[in-house]
């Protein structure tokens, strides 16, 4: 009875960290002085698993380019599935500060 306990509490708490890791839109940045619109790989990483929350086929999402690729404003031109099959040419903007990142709009 006492391993099943454990076992339960382990799982618990893996689950509560995991959770608690998985965040809706903070700063993936290796360095964690440097804001995040200034680190452009924690943009483009953030800003896709932003946009691909949105998506009917999240697995579908083609990344074209990211304008600019640093800044508090960000524009993601990519290509995604739509309803029926075939693929749209879509644009976000997203707007970051120097933790977090936020979805403005997404013309899908």
């Amino acid at each position: 009875m006492k391993k099943v306990i454990k076992y339960f509490v382990s799982f618990a708490f893996l689950g509560f960290f995991l959770l608690s890791a998985a965040g809706s839109g903070d700063s993936l940045s290796s360095d964690p002085d440097k804001p995040l619109y200034d680190d452009a790989i924690a943009i483009k990483v953030t800003a896709e698993s932003l946009i691909k929350k949105t998506l009917r086929d999240p697995d579908s999402y083609q990344l074209i380019e990211i304008t600019p690729e640093t800044g508090k404003l960000v524009t993601v031109r990519y290509r995604a599935k739509n309803g029926f099959g075939g693929y749209n040419v879509c644009e976000a903007v997203v707007s970051c500060d120097e933790k977090k990142m936020t979805l403005i709009s997404n013309s899908q």
